[in-house]
């Protein structure tokens, strides 16, 4: 009986346009063939009147719905970045919020607060104001002493490109070092950093401050962007020195989001290297696979956000 009923409202809810234009015109012939008195027939014919008019408008709605100018309209009105781009920062995290609640709805309805908090907060673009582009890194391992001391020299050199809508950045980086590794001989020297060509003193610059608390060692640079340059070419080559004792490993966490990453680990005879990733979707790719004592990977036509990166870990080979 129900499907009977929901059927037959279908059918008046699609012909509602016909019917009414119908009934308006009955109701206007009963009222010139004077069946009632002529107030009678005067409200008859001014309901016949309206009821016609409702359903040449819902006529002309219905076709209007029918061509999607409506839906168009709203889906460009909604999704359009004009719209977005001028609610306050606080709207458009709601309007990200819900948006995300639309796509995942029913699901996991305890983790879904800290879920959106989470991915706002450390892997979406809100409060960086630079990101790092064509980051090639070369690791070269010169040995790893009987004592487990690691020594290598380290290049990196990247783009950094700084918002559209800012001047002027503080490019951070940090380091965490063991207080006690100092007293064994360790070593982080930087043997070169240049920005657009142009070499820099870390020891005497306004532009470099090197700050440790703890062992915590802190890099801020200051980039200011000069006739509307906002791409920063950053050279920097470091030479360390430390103990694998604690623990046989390193690892390299990206600070902001990464666009197109190469890595190259050269390593002598008795160490041997293995390369994981780091908290990646998608995986660094093997590149050169043929040449020995060397690894080479490649995350190339994709991005790396905060935290994530790469790692390897180290082991002496014993030639006995």
């Amino acid at each position: 009986m129900g499907i009977e009923i929901k059927k037959a409202q279908k059918w008046v809810y699609t012909n509602m346009v016909w019917l009414l234009i119908l009934l308006s015109a009955l109701l206007f012939v009963a009222s010139k063939i004077n069946v009632f008195v002529v107030e009678a027939n005067q409200l008859l014919e001014k309901v016949s009147f309206t009821i016609l008019s409702s359903g040449v408008f819902a006529a002309v709605l219905k076709s209007i719905q029918f061509t999607g100018i409506f839906k168009n309209v709203i889906e460009e009105i909604i999704l359009g970045t004009d719209f977005i781009e001028n609610r306050s920062e606080s709207n458009q995290q709601e309007l990200w919020k819900a948006t995300s609640k639309a796509i995942y709805k029913k699901k996991f309805p305890e983790l879904s607060s800290l879920i959106e908090d989470r991915i706002l907060s450390s892997y979406l673009p809100t409060k960086q104001d630079y990101y790092y582009r064509d980051y090639i890194a070369t690791i070269n391992i010169s040995e790893i002493t009987p004592n487990f001391d690691i020594c290598y020299e380290q290049t990196i050199k990247y783009d950094v490109v700084l918002d559209d809508t800012l001047d002027e950045a503080e490019m951070v980086t940090s380091l965490i070092v063991d207080e006690i590794e100092e007293e064994k001989g360790f070593v982080d020297e930087v043997l070169l950093y240049e920005i657009n060509g142009v070499e820099i003193d870390t020891k005497n610059s306004d532009i470099i401050k090197i700050e440790k608390v703890g062992n915590k060692v802190t890099t801020k640079v200051k980039l200011v962007s000069k006739n509307g340059n906002k791409v920063f070419k950053t050279h920097r080559k470091v030479k360390r020195r430390y103990s694998l004792k604690n623990e046989n490993y390193k690892l390299v966490r990206m600070s902001t989001f990464t666009k197109g990453v190469e890595v190259l680990i050269c390593y002598p005879e008795n160490v041997s290297v293995s390369f994981f990733n780091i908290g990646n979707v998608k995986f660094f790719e093997p590149e050169h696979v043929d040449i020995k004592n060397q690894i080479s990977r490649s995350h190339k036509n994709d991005v790396l956000l905060p935290y994530q990166g790469f790692g390897m870990s180290f082991e002496v080979i014993n030639p006995n």
